[in-house]
């Protein structure tokens, strides 16, 4: 088949791009020829790029973006000219106009992080062939909206990439201290409310430090918002109103990362997407336990890899999450949160948080080990092989057979 992908460039680490790092060369061994319009990560002319890992690769024909930056203007005329038998989306849908109603075979590939289908993510899918969700709870909530061939499509992971390593060796590679507690976050600083719940984990932060626990929590994300403070968060004030000291791990002054709880990258590494999966492997394995009790998940990609990392994961109970909590805490919410997408989601419950870390920083060594066991086999369900086969040969199969 001639498939055509639109999403951002698979060397971009987000939900849109890392899923294509991975799947397009796989799509690639069974004789399929890609093609990729990218609205984030490449601006210029049309060209065939190597996409992929080293290990992996593959060559795409690459579309860049014209004044429509979603290729609302031009995917037509991109589907025709690369002669293709069917476009799948890898974003968000309801920024993408009538694409139901071009002359193409759409199948639009999408989150769906909310408790119900959006009304503009329903009114955004109508006439396309199939819409395919990350989650089965997405697939669920797709189907009882009246689309009965929704497909659960889910993201995967490259369990040869994240394996269980030396915690010690790890942390020395990473520039943490290497004993005692870490916790950490692996998101991104992209929303407001921040629906990765930054503010609830630093609140049950504080109140842990102040009730006697000791340790870091490691932040793997960017200080200041890449998009304004409408699109995500300032944490100096939300630190300073917590009384919390932070640092970075280049700061220059050794002090005060020692007498910092809460830790960040070097900003300059997160500025310039300078972090790649072997770093976030690294990252991973370091940490005691994940804190990502999300508002709400289209799938949650570090859930996934931190637990083919060996490492137990605090999630929430809505969404995307509980399908893939495979060891951990799977937190119920706080209260309901009526979203900007005129939808649920949850609120993290900052006191569950709190008593995660106490469970988590008094583990043994023998209770770790079964954790990480469980931890890892079930991200194994989820490898990328694994889910090519299963998943979108059969897919691809019934699409060609009309």
């Amino acid at each position: 088949m001639r498939i055509m992908f639109t999403g951002a460039a698979p060397w971009v680490d987000s939900g849109y791009g890392k899923p294509l790092r991975y799947l397009l060369p796989r799509l690639a061994e069974q004789g399929h020829d890609l093609a990729l319009c990218t609205f984030f990560g490449y601006r210029g002319p049309n060209t065939t790029l190597t996409v992929g890992t080293k290990e992996r690769h593959c060559d795409v024909m690459v579309f860049g973006s014209t004044k429509d930056g979603y290729f609302n203007d031009i995917i037509e005329m991109n589907y025709a000219g690369f002669e293709a038998d069917c476009v799948i989306s890898l974003q968000d849908v309801w920024i993408l106009q009538r694409w139901g109603f071009r002359k193409m075979t759409w199948l639009p590939w999408m989150p769906i992080d909310c408790n119900q289908v959006p009304p503009k993510v329903l009114n955004a899918i109508e006439n396309c062939w199939a819409p395919l969700s990350y989650s089965q709870a997405g697939c669920d909530l797709l189907k009882g909206t009246g689309w009965p061939n929704a497909r659960w499509m889910p993201f995967g992971v490259d369990m040869d990439v994240h394996q269980i390593r030396d915690r010690d060796e790890a942390r020395r590679a990473v520039g943490l201290p290497e004993g005692g507690f870490i916790a950490g976050m692996v998101a991104a600083n992209s929303s407001w409310p921040s629906r990765k719940s930054f503010p609830e984990v630093l609140a049950a932060w504080a109140d842990y430090v102040e009730q006697g626990g000791r340790g870091k929590l490691y932040l793997h994300t960017t200080i200041t918002s890449k998009h304004g403070r409408t699109a995500g968060l300032e944490f100096t004030s939300l630190l300073d109103s917590l009384g919390l000291d932070w640092s970075t791990l280049d700061d220059p002054q050794p002090w005060r990362r020692e007498e910092a709880t809460v830790l960040f990258p070097c900003q300059h590494r997160m500025w310039n997407s300078a972090y790649r999966d072997h770093d976030l492997a690294l990252i991973y394995n370091s940490l005691d336990v994940l804190l990502s009790p999300s508002m709400g998940e289209g799938f949650g990609i570090p859930i996934l890899e931190a637990q083919a990392s060996g490492v137990p994961v605090v999630t929430l109970r809505t969404t995307s999450m509980p399908e893939i909590t495979f060891a951990g805490l799977c937190l119920e919410p706080e209260q309901r949160w009526w979203s900007e997408h005129d939808a649920w989601r949850g609120l993290a419950p900052i006191a569950g948080i709190n008593n995660a870390l106490h469970t988590y920083a008094k583990l043994g060594a023998e209770h770790k080990a079964a954790l990480a066991q469980q931890a890892r086999e079930g991200a194994e369900r989820f490898d990328w092989d694994r889910l090519v086969a299963e998943f979108w040969t059969p897919l691809l199969e019934e699409v060609a057979g009309g």
